[in-house]
């Protein structure tokens, strides 16, 4: 018997795994972003501080998203990379969203290989 090699299969499997690794580093500054929610403090954080955090939050769930259903939770990901990272990171948000957006264009790659080898793309 012949193996052939499934170069969408290792790719898929690639994206998934960079989203949990994704996951995990941005998962870690999340944490970190949680003292501003100190109690500790009488003041609250401003709205903005709220939505940005919310960004934040939704960026984590499409990582997660995409392991069960790689095109919701990649619209996840590059809405909420593109909103928090925009607000938060300065002039490091293009690299940041760059980084972030990794595992949705493998899954993008996987989808258009996957298109063109059914024929669609013919």
């Amino acid at each position: 018997m012949q193996y052939r090699f499934d170069h969408i299969r290792v790719t898929r499997t690639a994206a998934r795994i960079l989203s949990l690794l994704l996951f995990l580093l941005w998962g870690a500054f999340f944490i970190e972003h949680l003292s501003w929610f100190s109690t500790e403090s009488l003041n609250t954080p401003p709205v903005r501080i709220w939505l940005a955090q919310g960004a934040h939050l939704l960026l984590l769930v499409g990582y997660l998203v995409s392991l069960k259903w790689e095109r919701v939770g990649s619209v996840l990901i590059a809405v909420n990379a593109v909103l928090f990272f925009g607000y938060a990171a300065g002039m490091n948000a293009v690299p940041f969203v760059i980084v972030s957006l990794f595992p949705v264009m493998m899954y993008a790659y996987c989808w258009h290989r996957q298109m063109h080898r059914s024929g669609v793309l013919s």
